[in-house]
């Protein structure tokens, strides 16, 4: 484990779960795209942490947009975000799980917050990264379609 910074999300910060023409299907509802504001997940994380506390996962086991992308269309090349979010992001701020829903690459967790500080922590050479875990029943509350 490495130094943790308290989690912080700005109000307007989102994670879409639909199918991306660029990263493919993300989609969390079938034939449902929704939408969930990461800022109302502070008191479930905070409930979470304060029973399970933060885990440590390996990258591995996790699914993220691009995961599966080319080194060229990742990290400082972000096709996100032309690689701004990568060079500014804190890897020390625990990332967002989801555990027992599908993905892409059939990985035992999904990620809905930190693409950017796991591509990060792999630059410096990281097999694992700290993370808030949840499940799909936290986040139900907090969908809302688009």
């Amino acid at each position: 484990m490495y130094i943790i910074e308290p989690f912080i999300s700005a109000l307007e910060e989102t994670t879409t779960f639909a199918y991306d023409p660029i990263y493919g299907d993300w989609s969390i509802l079938k034939g449902v795209i929704v939408r969930l504001n990461i800022h109302d997940l502070i008191d479930v994380i905070n409930e979470k942490a304060n029973i399970e506390g933060i885990q440590e996962v390996k990258f591995d086991d996790i699914a993220w947009k691009g995961f599966d992308m080319d080194m060229d269309k990742r990290g400082s090349n972000c096709v996100c975000c032309g690689g701004e979010r990568y060079i500014h992001c804190n890897n020390r701020i625990p990332g967002i799980l989801l555990k027992g829903v599908k993905n892409p690459g059939g990985r035992k967790y999904r990620c809905i917050d930190g693409k950017h500080r796991i591509e990060s922590l792999l630059s410096y050479n990281m097999e694992v990264g700290n993370f808030f875990v949840l499940d799909i029943e936290d986040v139900k509350p907090f969908l809302y379609k688009i």
